[in-house]
């Protein structure tokens, strides 16, 4: 059965950073998922930046310069962003876990 892991804190706790390492040591696995990050600009943040674990597709996912809606907070969400690079390695590893 595959391993699913889901990893939440508080911000600059250092979570993508583990994800990453933990994908890295994991080279004889297929990894499944993505991270994102936060774009900066002059010391603010103005957005997130989506990235996939498997295949290092990235794109911004949310940006106060987007107009929404979709809108978290003071930020516009890219719903194709999700679709195209979320959506796809979470199926992949739902019907993995289905097949299993």
């Amino acid at each position: 059965m595959p391993t699913r892991i889901l990893l939440e804190g508080r911000p600059g706790a250092g979570k993508t950073t583990v994800v990453r390492r933990l994908a890295a040591l994991l080279r004889t696995r297929r990894v499944l998922g993505f991270t994102t990050e936060e774009i900066r600009h002059g010391g603010t943040r103005s957005g997130f930046a989506l990235e996939t674990l498997e295949g290092g597709g990235r794109a911004v996912l949310a940006h106060v310069d987007f107009p929404g809606p979709p809108r978290v907070g003071r930020y516009g969400v890219d719903l194709g962003v999700m679709e195209r690079l979320a959506l796809p390695p979470l199926r992949s590893a739902a019907a993995a876990a289905a097949a299993a």
